[in-house]
Parts: C-alpha cells; sequence; structure tokens
C-alpha cells in the first residue's frame, strides 16, 4: 500500500510533465517497478521533490526559444491552438503543447502590472482575454493567500508564474464514497517566474496560493472552455460547496434583448439555445452596429448624429451578451471592440459602485455612449486645470463639482461635443450591475490618470483578439496607447510606415514614426539579451533595417559618448530604452581648404576654445530621459553622452540606412569621414547586415 501511494504521486507528476507519455496512469500504478528506493527518496520531502520534477524544462528537454507578446497577441495565438467549439478538457497533446507555448512565452511586466489589484483580505481575479473557446486571467496574490480547494468543471486549466512563487497542492478527486473522508494528498509543488503547469479533472483538484510572507504573487490562468461556477472542497471533511464567479463572467441578458411575447419559450431557454427575436425589425445588434460605423461613417464630423441613430437602434444579442459583458471585482470592465482609425469602440462593465477616475478625453475626441443596463451617474467637475489630473479614485478629496446626471435604460443616447471637461461616470448603486457601449472618434482607449501620488496610472482593456474577424490595421497616428511589442512586429510596423510615405523627408512620415515610438513599448528582456557593451566605447547593435531604414540598439556604458558628428543627410529618430542621455546640437562651419599650415598651426595653438567661437556653435542642448523619444533632421550636428552613472540604452532609426559621418574634432579642427561599425543582433546575420550596407553606400 505504502508503495502504491509514493507510486500514485510520482506517476501524478510525470503525467502532467511528460506531456502525457504516461496518460495510462491506473495501468502504470499496478507495475511494481514504481516501488523503488529511489521512488522512496524522492518523495521523503513531497514539496522539495515536486520543485525538482516541476521544473519547466525537464532534463532531455531543449529549453524553447523566447516569445515576446503582448496580451492581444496570446489571444489571438489561443485562438488558433483550439480549433473549433471546445465542450471539454483539451487531450493530453494539446496540453502539453499549450503548456510548452506558455513556458516560451514572455509578457511585459509594464503591461500585465495594469492588471494586478491586490487586496488585504484575498487574492482578485482580473480579466485580461476572452473567446467562447476559453478566458485569460490575471490573479494577484498577497502574502501567504491561497485559494480554496476547488475543481475546473472538466475544463482545461493553464497557469504560468508572472512574478514571485505560487504554490499548488493537489488532492485526489473525492468520489461518492469518499464522502465524510479527508482528501487524499496526491502531489505539491512550487512553481517560479515563466514556469507553467496544468491540470484538469482527471489529475484530481487542487489549490492554488502564495507560498511567500515577504513578497506578492503574480500569475497568468486560461481555463478552457470559460466556465463562470465550480466546486468548492473542505479538506477535512471532503464535502463540496458550488459557488459562483459572478463578478467576472456574467452570462444572463436582460429580459429587454429579447422579445418576451415569443412563443418558442422562455428567455432563458431562448438565450441557451442562441435563438432571438429582436423587438422590433429597427433594432441592431451589436456586429451590425460595428459594421456600420465601420463602412458609412468614416467621417464622424461630418455628421455625429448618425453615430446617435444607430446608438439608439442598438441591442446586444445573448450570444454577444455572452461573450462581452464581464464584471470586475474592483475596477469596472473596460471591453475593446472595434479600433480604427476614426473610431474606437468600448463595452463598459460596472459592479456596484464602480467608476472611472476624474479625467478628460482631451479637446479633440467627440464621444457617445448609450446604457444598456442599470444606471450611471455622470459627475462633471469645474474647469479648473491645475486640478484636473491631480486627483483619482482612491484620492479623498476630488475637485469642486458642477453638476451631476444620472443616466438609465431608455434614456436618449447621450452625446460629449469635443472639450476639456474632467468628469467621471460610475455606477453608484449597492446591488445592481450596468452596461454602457461607448464611441470615441478619434479613438480613444487607455485612460491614464494621475494618482494622488503623482503617478500615472492606466486601465487597460480585455482583449478578444479579431472581433468578428474583421478589425483592421491601426495607423500609429491614432493608437493614442501603450503598444506593447517585439522587434520583429516593430520592424514590420516601420516598414508598413515607410510604405505609406512617399519619401524619407515626408514631415507626415516623420511625425507618424516619432508617435509609434513613443507608443512602442519593447520587452527589456529582448533588448537587453542583444545589447553589448565594451568598457572602451558606445557599442552600436544593428536590430533591423530595409533599404530605406535603419534600427541601431545603442549601449553606452558609464560617461561614454560620441564625438561631434552629422549623420550624412540620414533623418534620426531616438528613443532611450534606460538611463540618461546628454544631447547636444551644434551649427559647424567648416574650415576652407586652402588653410596655410602656419595658420593651421595657429589656430590649433588657440586651442579647443578658439576653436569653438569660429567653427563650432552650441544651438541646443537637453537631458533625454528613459522613454523620451527626439527628432533629428537630415543636416543635424550633435553628440551625445551618458550622464546616468550606470550603463543606458537607446534606439536609434535612420532613413536612409546611416553606414558613415563627418566626426569634427574640437581641439584640431579637423574633420573626418568615419565608417561606423555594428554588431548584429541574433536575427540577422552579418552577410544580410552588409547587403543593406552596400546597397546603402
Amino acid at each position: 500500500t505504502e508503495a502504491r501511494q509514493e507510486g500514485s504521486r510520482l506517476l501524478a507528476y510525470l503525467r502532467r510533465n511528460m506531456f502525457g507519455v504516461l496518460r495510462g496512469a491506473r495501468w502504470c500504478m499496478r507495475r511494481p517497478i514504481l516501488a523503488t528506493s529511489s521512488c522512496a527518496r524522492w518523495w521523503s520531502s513531497p514539496t522539495q521533490g515536486a520543485q525538482q520534477l516541476a521544473h519547466p524544462i525537464l532534463k532531455g528537454e531543449e529549453e524553447p526559444q523566447k516569445l515576446f507578446l503582448d496580451f492581444s497577441a496570446l489571444v489571438e495565438l489561443l485562438r488558433e491552438q483550439f480549433d473549433g467549439p471546445v465542450t471539454g478538457a483539451q487531450d493530453a497533446e494539446k496540453a502539453a503543447e499549450i503548456t510548452k507555448l506558455l513556458r516560451s512565452i514572455r509578457f511585459n511586466k509594464r503591461e500585465w502590472q495594469q492588471y494586478t489589484n491586490f487586496v488585504g483580505n484575498r487574492y482578485t481575479r482580473t480579466l485580461v482575454g476572452f473567446d467562447p473557446n476559453f478566458a485569460v486571467l490575471l490573479l494577484s496574490w498577497e502574502r501567504g493567500q491561497t485559494s480554496p480547494i476547488h475543481c475546473h468543471m472538466e475544463s482545461s486549466c493553464w497557469v504560468k508564474v508572472l512574478d514571485g512563487q505560487i504554490q499548488e497542492t493537489i488532492y485526489d478527486y473525492p468520489d461518492s464514497s469518499d464522502t465524510g473522508n479527508p482528501l487524499r494528498l496526491n502531489t505539491e509543488a512550487i512553481y517560479s517566474p515563466e514556469q507553467a503547469t496544468y491540470i484538469d479533472d482527471s489529475y484530481g483538484v487542487h489549490k492554488m496560493g502564495n507560498p511567500s510572507m515577504e513578497t506578492p504573487c503574480v500569475s497568468l490562468h486560461i481555463y478552457s472552455p470559460p466556465f463562470s461556477a465550480c466546486n468548492i472542497f473542505d479538506r477535512v471533511s471532503g464535502m463540496k460547496k458550488l459557488i459562483s464567479f459572478k463578478t467576472v463572467y456574467d452570462t444572463n441578458p436582460p429580459p429587454e434583448v429579447l422579445d418576451t411575447a415569443n412563443n418558442a419559450g422562455s428567455v432563458k431557454e431562448e438565450a441557451k439555445s442562441k435563438q432571438y427575436i429582436l423587438k422590433s425589425v429597427d433594432k441592431i445588434s451589436l456586429e451590425t452596429f460595428v459594421e456600420r460605423v465601420k463602412a458609412n461613417l468614416s467621417d464622424p464630423e461630418s455628421n455625429p448624429e448618425c453615430i446617435s441613430a444607430l446608438l439608439e437602434k442598438l441591442v446586444l444579442s445573448p450570444d454577444e451578451w455572452e461573450r462581452f459583458v464581464h464584471f470586475g471585482e474592483r475596477f469596472y470592465t473596460r471591453n475593446l471592440l472595434l479600433l480604427n482609425e476614426s473610431f474606437s469602440i468600448m463595452l463598459l462593465c460596472w459592479n456596484t459602485q464602480q467608476a472611472t477616475p476624474p479625467h478628460t478625453h482631451g479637446d479633440d475626441k467627440q464621444s457617445w455612449f448609450k446604457v444598456l443596463r442599470g444606471e450611471l451617474e455622470m459627475t462633471t467637475y469645474k474647469d479648473d486645470v491645475n486640478e484636473r489630473f491631480k486627483l483619482c479614485a482612491e484620492a479623498k478629496s476630488e475637485p469642486e463639482i458642477s453638476h451631476k446626471k444620472t443616466i438609465r435604460v431608455g434614456d436618449p443616447v447621450q452625446y460629449e461635443a469635443p472639450n476639456e471637461s474632467c468628469h467621471k461616470l460610475g455606477n453608484t448603486s449597492d446591488t445592481d450591475t450596468a452596461v454602457s457601449i461607448h464611441v470615441y472618434s478619434p479613438p480613444y482607449v487607455q485612460l491614464k490618470y494621475e494618482c494622488s501620488s503623482g503617478e500615472m496610472k492606466r486601465l487597460p482593456v480585455v482583449h478578444y483578439g479579431e472581433m468578428f474577424n474583421q478589425i483592421e490595421h491601426i495607423d500609429e497616428r491614432w493608437r493614442g496607447c501603450d503598444l506593447y511589442s517585439n522587434f520583429p512586429s516593430f520592424r514590420t510596423l516601420l516598414d508598413e510606415a515607410f510604405a505609406r510615405a512617399p519619401s524619407d523627408d515626408c514631415p507626415t512620415l516623420h511625425a507618424n514614426v516619432c508617435n509609434l515610438l513613443e507608443q512602442i513599448q519593447l520587452n527589456p528582456e529582448e533588448w537587453k539579451a542583444q545589447a553589448k557593451l565594451n568598457a572602451s566605447h558606445f557599442t552600436r547593435v544593428l536590430v533591423g533595417q530595409s533599404e530605406r531604414w535603419m534600427l541601431i540598439l545603442t549601449c553606452w556604458d558609464r560617461d561614454q559618448g560620441t564625438p561631434i558628428h552629422d549623420h550624412q543627410g540620414s533623418y534620426n529618430w531616438i528613443k532611450v530604452l534606460e538611463g540618461q542621455l546628454r544631447e547636444e546640437n551644434y551649427r559647424c562651419r567648416l574650415l576652407p581648404d586652402s588653410e596655410s599650415d602656419e595658420e593651421k598651426a595657429k589656430r590649433r595653438a588657440d586651442g579647443e576654445k578658439q576653436y569653438e567661437e569660429h567653427c563650432v556653435q552650441l544651438t541646443r542642448s537637453g537631458t533625454l530621459h528613459t522613454d523620451s523619444v527626439t527628432f533629428l533632421d537630415s543636416d543635424i550636428v550633435h553628440r551625445i553622452r551618458n550622464i546616468s552613472g550606470k550603463p543606458a540604452f537607446s534606439l536609434h532609426l535612420y532613413s536612409p540606412p546611416y553606414v558613415k559621418a563627418q566626426a569634427y574634432d574640437l581641439v584640431s579642427g579637423d574633420t573626418e569621414l568615419v565608417f561606423l561599425p555594428h554588431e548584429y543582433d541574433g536575427s540577422m546575420t552579418p552577410t544580410e547586415a552588409e547587403t543593406v550596407v552596400a546597397s546603402s553606400n
């Protein structure tokens, strides 16, 4: 019996971590070979042994290639993984494939931090992405917090640790004969950042938690198919209780969505069968609304009443309600449905007592919204620019209120013309949720606000992949929010931006690339893997190129800098990734070639100051901080130095490719045409890069 228990524990880990090779666990557990002394040694300390076996890279398995993705790309990737409707847990092969994929993915901390929500008395769940086949949630665990023991309702569950450590304890799934008996411990494991694991009900029931009493933990959970309730179990008695996740997942459309006079059956039966009849032929579904907005209203300023008229007709179908209506625990949920160069459409879901922070939409945006469920209160503040962004939802006081207004289901569509008014919108009810749909033009996606501590915060969105499979390419001019990306995607965006510009000297191109660089957020783990520091001089690493542009990652050790130089007619964009750089721009006058040897000697004897007075004039200087972006014209002469007191890193984009420069010597007054060496990142070979360099010459 003891040997059988040891074998059962070992097989559970082999089944979960060896990609289903030992799926036939019941047959294997009868084999006496498992009752060995080595097996017993592995389990002399269950937690320690589990840590060894649960490591994501097993012996003999190559470390997966890292994929640097954002949450939107994750949702698209998961959509590709599931072929057709998902009705239950995945088989061992598919479970292993997605587990391995999650182990390889690296997310940007700046992105996932937006979804964290730490509270003192329990862990929290925040919806990140949703599809009928899966739900992606980010869980925030304060020190020592744990979940109850629970099942997964015949769904698959993948877990990836983003920060801290998470401990998993698995118990055998109790059957009817186990009622009243304690749950049997199966295995325990502790997972560290970037590790991933998988479980479904065939492996048992489990609980998860943060084992540390010093640091919080953040984990990403994927459930397929999504479920809105599960059983929790008492460890001592084995008794189970059904609990609901209504704060995250709501599948019940309001009665007004359906024609209750229809003889096909009750509202719930109609919703379940996904068949519905609108109250009037004049009503339109969300899909139709999006299609009409895209097809007919590319210029909303010409007739804003058209948007209002379409919103008046909008009624969500039960299918759309099930797909897009989800409620968060602390913050209201912002579901991004459409984003193109003219509009953004968002469905907002408000739990009880949830509200936006005081904010503005900017003086260039107009907006419309309609309440689909419950009621919302709009609070407008007096126009005090100095107070507008100093307060947020957590602040103890707010700006002086100008007026309040309550908007309910059935009220006319609310329209706001472009203005700078500061306002907040929220659900003041203690018992009822609310749902509203909002249209913004130009697009408005990322709500930024300054909290009382002065820190800039952002409220993120829930990702759905391609809404109705028809999301359009987003022109970087209108994105207006952080774009979490990687080098391959960034290179594609640059190609698209340059392809739309007739020439490199196009002012629109210069502005678009500046905006793109401001919005792009590359994963530090990705670019630091390409960075190469040299104690003698700064280093240039080629990370992208085409016939029209070249992208360089420049690595600066302490106090390293460039000489005064030009760019030989290339335009230059700079983004600081980390640290601080000092930039000085000059206007330089080349000395005549007819200068005699005596004149040269006298000038050199006068030294650098005399040379500067005659040949170099400092026109502008400033400090470039982390995330700052600057653009330099093709005739610029400048120099850059790292003033951080530690290594600094920056991205430099040149158009056309920049392979040689005129360097200026302040002491001698001489100039020299130099060719610029650079190293190569892992995605390009020197041969490929030299081809571009040769063509630019």
